[in-house]
């Protein structure tokens, strides 16, 4: 499903990964664990496509994504990158939370609908809260919205 091989990454000139290779089967979770400052972020934001390795590949259900552009990643291959805080407008419903993420495929409404009862399927509360203000929700979830 996921494959990493041989990934290099560097912050201007700096080289900070160096030849990072693992595997992700289908249906396994992976923890990737290190010290402050290790490169775990790094690695994260490399195959979400936020940064792009200086030699290596990243492989998705057999495609090299290692060039493609992070929207192109993200939204159209269902990679999801979720950051440690809470990114979400509190000021909005579930719903219209649900709504602006989804904001790459407005256009596709049939699609957005679609990815949205998904999200409600992995996260039934979030269809029970969906007209509640999103900045209201429990940490857990605004974490899961």
């Amino acid at each position: 499903m996921l494959r990493v091989e041989d990934v290099h990454v560097a912050y201007d000139k700096v080289e900070v990964i160096k030849g990072v290779t693992f595997n992700v089967n289908q249906g396994e979770v992976v923890v990737i664990i290190g010290s402050n400052g290790a490169g775990k972020t790094t690695v994260i934001n490399t195959i979400a496509g936020l940064l792009r390795p200086l030699s290596g590949s990243i492989y998705f259900n057999d495609e090299c994504i290692s060039d493609k552009l992070p929207a192109e990643k993200i939204v159209a291959r269902g990679i999801a990158l979720c950051p440690e805080g809470r990114q979400i407008f509190p000021q909005h419903t579930v719903y219209e939370n649900l709504v602006l993420g989804g904001y790459l495929i407005r256009k596709d409404k049939a699609l957005l609908t679609r990815r949205i009862e998904q999200m409600y399927e992995m996260f039934p509360i979030l269809r029970t809260r969906y007209k509640q203000m999103a900045g209201t929700l429990s940490g857990g979830e605004q974490q899961m919205l």
